[in-house]
């Protein structure tokens, strides 16, 4: 019975159940023992699973308006003889005609008779085996073999004679081979041992070193990884003359003006480095004389200098050369050589003579292989309205005199309008506000009117953008209610009341010390007697009261 295959679509499944179609036709298979006039079922794998018939196969029920064939008929058989040539074929019948737009699949089919009843057969090689040397060999020469074959025309392996028609092979069963042998590494001889590095000293090593002339193959032995060698050479001892420090200056018969400092200059031995360790010590002349080594010359151990008189201008020591730089525009030179640059500056003047030294002094020389550089302005934060603004260099150096001064940034905040209030600064924002303690009035264009005094609360701001002249007026009645007895006025000055308050209070004190003078004092009172009370007073023994 042929099982139609179910549609993929899941809606129409669901609908209705296919009758016509591809499909399947299934069959159960069993492993039986065959007896004499019965057959008992057995395990399956008691037969053989490569003759194990199939247990299911397509099948097709055709459609209505479809073609209906019978099944093929069999293949007629071929002639005997092997005539490549011959064919055989086979056929079906129509059992029913094809309805409108259907047709009828291929009636006859045909094939060559060839390897059905005339089989061919050819002769095959297997792979070339390993080569194989001979006993005790582990490389060198050898022999390599492969095994002959006959196989039909489906490839398959059949007996050697089925092939003995077509005479023998002509292919060889055996060929020479070869097994590399394993390389070691190939080492030149060393070479000479090398000069020592330093003629004196602790450190001088001399050196010898070898080539690798063929590298390792097929596994053998390697080539080392150290290809130099060094060792030490004797020590000897190293002589230098050394210029010790310089003295200080020495003007003869003057205590300022220009002079000579001196040094002197001492054979040492050391072991390498005069720096040390350990430090170098100091040696008769002979040992440097004897080596060969030059005395320093007049110039090394004397040079000039000066000590600053009162009123003379003392410049620093110069610095060092600047880059050499080209006169360039947007990254474009317009000259060829370039130019360096090197300053000196005062740094003790006499407030007398200020006027005779010079700020700075600059010396230029020409240069080549110029580059461009570049200058712009640089700023700090700002901090209480204040920043720094300096000069910078393309390269990173802080210079002065390379930015144009119209370009410069501020260095300190301002608004504008200025901040003319009384109580009033410049914020950071760019706009006026009041000091601590003074409440921010603002007119109706956004700028500050004046700054209000806000007794016993915190700094407070005013949003007053509308309305100005409203605002004020109620301030002015308010403040006429509460704030009457306030020393200080809305500008922030001391009321009038205040001075005529403190002067009246100081004549009450004038007064009343007045009044206290005059009552006090006895008309009646002796002077004499007053006298001796004091000279009583004076001569007291206040030990021989104690």
């Amino acid at each position: 019975m042929c099982v139609i295959n179910p549609p993929n679509d899941m809606s129409i499944m669901s609908q209705t159940q296919p009758s016509c179609g591809e499909g399947v036709q299934t069959r159960k298979i069993r492993c039986v023992r065959k007896e004499e006039d019965r057959r008992s079922s057995v395990n399956d794998s008691l037969c053989g699973q490569d003759d194990r018939p199939i247990t299911a196969q397509a099948c097709y029920l055709p459609c209505p308006g479809k073609c209906v064939t019978s099944e093929w008929s069999p293949w007629n058989e071929c002639p005997m003889g092997c005539n490549e040539k011959e064919l055989r074929w086979r056929s079906k019948r129509v059992l029913r005609m094809p309805g409108r737009g259907h047709t009828c699949p291929e009636l006859n089919q045909t094939q060559f008779c060839t390897n059905t009843t005339c089989l061919s057969y050819s002769y095959a090689y297997s792979d070339w085996s390993s080569c194989q040397l001979s006993d005790n060999a582990v490389c060198g020469q050898g022999t390599k073999t492969r095994l002959l074959n006959c196989i039909d025309g489906d490839g398959k392996l059949v007996e050697l004679s089925m092939c003995k028609e077509w005479g023998p092979s002509r292919g060889k069963l055996s060929a020479p081979c070869e097994v590399s042998c394993p390389v070691d590494c190939l080492l030149s001889d060393w070479s000479l041992w090398s000069e020592c590095s330093h003629t004196c000293g602790a450190q001088s090593q001399m050196a010898r070193s070898r080539l690798v002339l063929h590298q390792a193959e097929e596994g053998g032995r390697p080539c080392p990884s150290q290809l130099s060698q060094t060792k030490p050479c004797p020590i000897r001892p190293c002589y230098s003359w050394m210029l010790g420090d310089w003295n200080s200056c020495r003007v003869e018969g003057a205590e300022c003006g220009d002079g000579v400092r001196e040094r002197n200059v001492s054979c040492v031995v050391h072991w390498g480095s005069i720096a040390g360790p350990p430090h170098p010590k100091a040696v008769k002349e002979e040992h440097c004389v004897e080596n060969g080594l030059s005395k320093a010359n007049g110039t090394e151990l004397h040079q000039p200098c000066s000590i600053p008189c009162p009123g003379d201008c003392h410049l620093t020591n110069w610095s060092p050369w600047s880059v050499c730089q080209l006169l360039c525009l947007d990254g474009r030179s317009f000259e060829m050589l370039g130019h360096q640059a090197r300053s000196r500056a005062v740094i003790i003047q006499v407030p007398e003579n200020k006027a005779s030294c010079p700020s700075q002094v600059y010396e230029t020389r020409p240069c080549q292989r110029g580059t461009c550089l570049g200058y712009e302005w640089v700023t700090g934060e700002w901090k209480d309205n204040q920043r720094a603004v300096w000069c910078q260099r393309s390269d990173g150096v802080n210079v002065t005199g390379g930015c144009f001064l119209q370009t410069k940034p501020s260095t300190v905040h301002q608004c504008n309008p200025p901040c003319t209030k009384p109580f009033s600064f410049c914020t950071q924002s760019g706009m006026c506000g009041c000091e601590k303690g003074f409440t921010e009035v603002m007119t109706s264009n956004g700028f500050l009117d004046y700054c209000m005094r806000t007794p016993g609360s915190d700094y407070k701001k005013a949003n007053v953008k509308r309305s100005g002249g409203r605002l004020r007026r109620m301030h002015k009645q308010n403040e006429s209610r509460a704030w009457t007895l306030q020393p200080l006025g809305p500008d922030g000055r001391v009321r009038l009341w205040v001075y005529g308050l403190m002067a009246g209070g100081f004549i009450m004190i004038l007064l009343i010390i007045a009044m206290s003078f005059l009552l006090c004092k006895n008309p009646n009172d002796d002077p004499n007697s007053s006298r001796t009370q004091r000279a009583l007073a004076l001569a007291y023994d206040g030990d021989a009261d104690m």
